[in-house]
């Protein structure tokens, strides 16, 4: 089992970058850069469904604890495998410009 990326606190808060949307192109949901410095990226960030999830409730609000019991709640999985995936994903978002923390009690 992977373990949870110990860069991501559970009170983080998490926003997506404003310049990037979601479009459904044969069956899978595709993170597209509409402006900015991503856009003239040649690289395509395809989601899968738990992925299409969290980027969904990426609303700046809630924090990674909370997103991770939504991933738990929606896709009957238990904790440890919901947090360990939501906080890699979390960072690999980061990582790519996708999303930023906008509140971090650390």
């Amino acid at each position: 089992m992977s373990q949870p990326d110990p860069t991501v606190s559970l009170e983080a808060v998490y926003a997506r970058t404003p310049d990037i949307v979601p479009r459904q192109i044969a069956g899978d949901t595709i993170l597209v850069a509409v402006r900015g410095e991503l856009a003239r990226l040649e690289r395509i960030f395809v989601l899968n469904s738990v992925g299409e999830h969290v980027w969904a409730v990426l609303d700046g609000k809630r924090t990674v604890q909370d997103v991770t019991g939504s991933v738990c709640e929606t896709f009957d999985i238990d904790e440890a495998t919901a947090l360990a995936d939501v906080s890699e994903f979390l960072a690999d978002l980061e990582d790519a410009g996708l999303a930023s923390v906008v509140h971090s009690d650390r």
